[in-house]
């Protein structure tokens, strides 16, 4: 079936109704006027009948034929009555009138005539009436006529259905009118609507009508096209975010499978000499200097591990936002030097020449050493390592009215314009290709940007391109004249005060630390014992009671935090210097070891050195006593 438009069908509906409420009133009308017509023509022609009647009814009483005769002959003037007669009272013909030659009478009619009333026979009107003297009947009166209803009916018909065709075009006419002002503003809408799927321009309306129920619905559909419009441009917006944080995803990812690369690559590389220096000292005829190299070799990779991990705990403080500073006025070039120092061993390994400029005055901050130094030698590291052979790093510090300025200058691979923002986010690095050796993880330059940002100040890097070399600069806020200075070796970790001979538990389910833990506290005069599970730890704390109990958290069947509560609860071993060497380094760890009534939190791995100081710095009574001089 072939669709129609709206305006189609509305015309139809239209119509069709009109023409239906014409031809019921015509035909309502036709058959009231033959009824009234008909009724009209009965009730004249009984007049007449009656007229007639009574006028020959003494004519018919004398039989005068000629006188009957002339009465009939007066309907000459009626040209509708078609044939009159009088008959007698034997129902013999008497006298009669044609209007046309043709005899159209009877010479008899039967008596019962006489209960006739009028008969219609097509457009023919047939009557009998009784003639009557001194209420007797004495003869009949027959008329017939011709009433032209049906002509009538025809120029009726004609009348009604030429009015019928006008008031049609009329309302044809007026209806289009009047639909097209009702479809006009719909089809406007529907070229709105056409065009914003088109186009996608959410700014289009449909434009307001002169009928205020056809604006309620223009208005209500321009609201709807707002409300599309709004809802669309924050669906872009969120598709744009959307997309930028799947790049971001993507790029994250990304950087940690590069990262976990590294970090394998970059654990293996020290692992690899710590083997093989553990193997020649295994070899039972290994010469002294070959041990102490050896032992050199397991130092030295030793502190490369540990560097990286700390980096990692660092990155980690990083992205949550607590990494702290503990500030003092420091002299910067000090710093410095101390970080030239150290970066020196590198620089000859690499075959560099390192050179510090500093500045006859001397330049105070107030920052972090331990912090700021571990900047400033991990941009001297950087700058070696990404230096070629033969190349030259130069580390400068001058002065400005408010900041001091320290500049890492060297000759190296350079860095293409695109990286030079870049390699200060987490994990990323500028050159990643296999032959740069032990590179780090990717962490030192975003740790040395939030460092240098928690001192207040900035570091950036510039580079003219690839194999054109690099330049780090640090500005950092510099310190009023009248401030005291610290000097740059107060800042350093004071050396242990010698410990009394202690009674020292360890308990920890790593055989190897705990063995070699011990080992080394046993060399420094002090009596330990050593289990390797909670509950071991908890019946060796109650059978002899000691000074000191070294406690791994991760231990099995009881751990270190149910330990300690054990012992504290216990009035016998509450009075145990409580120590937790533990993996786990975040804030809420060290809480929930404060919690379980440890008195101090170290992370592994534990320098033993460290590890007396943080002892003699807990209680003097663990402290040895002055040697006695004579």
């Amino acid at each position: 079936m072939r669709p129609t438009s709206l305006r189609q069908q509305l015309t139809r509906a239209a119509m069709l109704t009109t023409v239906l409420a014409i031809l019921l009133s015509a035909g309502a009308l036709l058959t009231y006027e033959l009824m009234v017509y008909r009724r009209v023509g009965m009730a004249d022609m009984g007049t007449q009948a009656e007229l007639i009647a009574r006028s020959t009814a003494p004519a018919l009483q004398a039989s005068d034929t000629r006188a009957i005769w002339e009465n009939l002959y007066l309907l000459r003037q009626q040209p509708q009555i078609r044939a009159a007669a009088v008959y007698g009272r034997d129902g013999a013909l008497i006298a009669s009138h044609t209007a046309t030659a043709k005899n159209e009478l009877r010479a008899r009619i039967p008596l019962a005539w006489d209960a006739w009333g009028p008969r219609f026979s097509g457009s023919t009107l047939e009557m009998v009436r009784p003639i009557e003297h001194n209420g007797a009947r004495i003869g009949m009166l027959y008329l017939k006529a011709e009433h032209g209803v049906w002509q009538r009916f025809v120029d009726f018909a004609l009348i009604v259905l030429g009015v019928s065709a006008v008031s049609l075009l009329a309302a044809y006419y007026l209806f289009a009118l009047l639909q097209r002002r009702i479809t006009a503003p719909l089809e406007k809408m529907t070229l709105v609507a056409r065009d914003v799927i088109g186009s996608h321009d959410w700014s289009l309306r449909a434009p307001a009508t002169d009928y205020k129920d056809l604006d309620v619905l223009v208005d209500a559909f321009n609201r709807m096209l707002s409300e599309c419009e709004t809802r669309t441009t924050e669906l872009e917006r969120e598709m744009v975010t959307r997309q930028g944080v799947e790049r971001e995803l993507r790029q994250a990812d990304r950087q940690k499978d590069m990262f976990l690369a590294t970090l394998a690559h970059e654990l293996r590389n020290p692992l690899s000499p710590m083997t093989s220096a553990v193997a020649l000292l295994q070899m039972p005829t290994v010469s002294p200097q070959a041990r102490e190299k050896a032992l050199a070799v397991l130092e030295r990779q030793l502190q490369h591990i540990v560097r990286l991990v700390n980096d990692l705990l660092d990155a980690s403080r990083v992205a949550t936002g607590k990494l702290s500073l503990d500030t003092a006025p420091l002299n910067i070039g000090e710093l410095l030097h101390t970080a030239a120092e150290g970066a020196q061993a590198l620089a000859q390994q690499q075959g560099l020449q390192l050179q510090l400029h500093l500045p006859d005055e001397a330049l105070y901050v107030n920052g972090d050493a331990v912090r700021l130094t571990q900047v400033f030698s991990n941009l001297l590291n950087n700058a070696c390592r990404y230096t070629p052979h033969g190349g030259r790093v130069d580390l400068a510090l001058t002065s400005a009215d408010t900041s001091v300025v320290v500049t890492v200058t060297d000759t190296g691979i350079g860095v293409e314009p695109a990286m030079q923002e870049r390699i200060f986010d987490l994990f990323e690095q500028a050159d990643q290709s296999m032959q740069r050796g032990s590179a780090g993880l990717g962490v030192g330059l975003t740790l040395s940007r939030q460092i240098i940002q928690l001192h207040d100040g900035s570091l950036s890097m510039h580079s003219e391109g690839l194999h054109r070399g690099s330049c780090f600069t640090v500005r950092l806020p510099r310190l009023h004249p009248g401030s005291k200075p610290v000097d740059a070796a107060a800042a350093t970790l004071p050396h242990p005060v010698p410990l009394r001979p202690l009674r020292i538990l360890v308990a920890d389910d790593n055989v190897d630390l705990t063995a070699s833990l011990s080992a080394v506290l046993v060399s420094h005069g002090h009596e330990v014992e050593v289990v390797h599970d909670g509950e071991a730890a908890v019946r060796a704390a109650r059978a002899r009671v000691p000074d000191v109990a070294l406690l791994d958290i991760g231990m099995p069947g009881l751990d270190g935090h149910q330990v300690a509560r054990a012992l504290r609860a216990d009035p016998t071993t509450q009075g145990i210097h409580l120590v937790a060497i533990t993996g786990w380094g975040r804030d809420a760890d060290r809480e929930a070891a404060r919690h379980a009534g440890f008195d101090l939190h170290l992370l592994k791995p534990v320098n033993p050195e460290q590890l007396l100081r943080r002892l003699s710095e807990a209680h003097e009574a663990f402290r040895a006593p002055p040697a006695q001089t004579s």
